[in-house]
């Protein structure tokens, strides 16, 4: 379990974390096609939110509202981080952060939350509701967004309101939904970037106890520790061409410890604790964890750069 971390301050919004999570949102994360409509929440002071006392409360009134859960698409809102789906919650920092709960919010701050549904709800195809209170609703308000309730959000008259708007929100959609399936692509998405997660977990994939099997071969896994994904050497190869997270080596790796004078070249977006794929001669022979950002693999001449999980045994 990753320790908490405190965000209490304004200058918190610009953690290089923070930007890149606000980033990734709204530049590689596309909402569910399958989902009919969209429930804006607000965030819970225990992590990750649906283990929170409050995010149960809401989660059981979506389900009798909307009888298949999965029709509806769960969004938190929340300083700084502006916007955690509600399958990427257990993904660092949502899944571990703490800030100061003083019921007032910055101007920055509102533009920051705003910023982000604008780019959320241009790429929803359904209809976007919010739940939530104070700061939340006043964003929402100014957005146009419907708020189903901003007060007394615990109370019996307003989850039975919000139970009944979901409810007429979904009548008459027969989709399916989205699945766990359709979740881990989100999470491939924004941990490699926009196309991955259909590159990584093609139709047919399956996925138990949290690991993705493909045509017989696990290809990843999630972690425990962090919500990301782990990549086996099938993973790296499905994701070859799909990422920008690769080292490319002058040389065959015969330990799992890459040092970085063999380092030929490795992508930019590749941030110190990333999980990356290692090729040789246009082969992946490795996928491991990053130590360095990719500026630094590339430019340094002495050091530890990467750690494989996985490596292929030379012929």
């Amino acid at each position: 379990m990753n320790p908490s971390v405190e965000y209490i301050s304004g200058e918190s919004l610009y953690r290089p974390e923070v930007v890149r999570w606000r980033r990734r949102i709204e530049e590689r994360y596309t909402p569910p096609e399958g989902a009919a409509v969209a429930v804006l929440l607000p965030c819970s002071a225990r992590k990750p939110y649906s283990s929170s006392p409050s995010h149960r409360r809401f989660i059981q009134a979506i389900k009798r509202g909307a009888k298949k859960r999965r029709l509806v698409h769960e969004v938190i809102m929340t300083s700084p981080l502006a916007l955690v789906p509600r399958e990427l919650e257990n993904l660092y920092p949502a899944c571990c952060y703490d800030t100061t709960l003083t019921g007032h919010w910055s101007q920055e701050e509102k533009e920051v939350l705003a910023r982000a549904i604008r780019s959320y709800v241009a790429k929803f195809r359904g209809e976007v509701l919010c739940y939530a209170g104070e700061a939340y609703a006043e964003v929402c308000d100014s957005l146009g967004i419907e708020v189903v309730a901003r007060e007394d959000l615990l109370a019996e008259n307003s989850l039975k309101a919000l139970e009944e708007r979901i409810r007429r929100a979904v009548t008459g959609n027969r989709g399916r939904g989205y699945n766990t399936l359709d979740a881990l692509r989100k999470i491939a998405d924004f941990q490699f970037g926009s196309g991955a997660g259909k590159a990584l977990i093609p139709e047919g994939a399956r996925v138990k106890r949290g690991r993705i099997f493909f045509e017989g071969e696990q290809v990843a896994a999630v972690s425990q520790r962090h919500g990301h994904l782990a990549l086996t050497l099938r993973g790296g190869e499905l994701l070859r061409s799909f990422s920008s997270y690769v080292v490319e080596l002058s040389f065959f790796p015969e330990s799992s410890n890459i040092f970085t004078p063999g380092i030929e070249w490795a992508g930019k977006e590749i941030r110190p604790g990333d999980e990356v794929i290692v090729v040789y001669a246009d082969e992946v022979v490795g996928v491991g964890r990053a130590l360095l950002s990719g500026d630094e693999l590339k430019r340094a001449t002495r050091g530890l750069g990467v750690v494989l999980r996985h490596r292929k045994k030379a012929a």
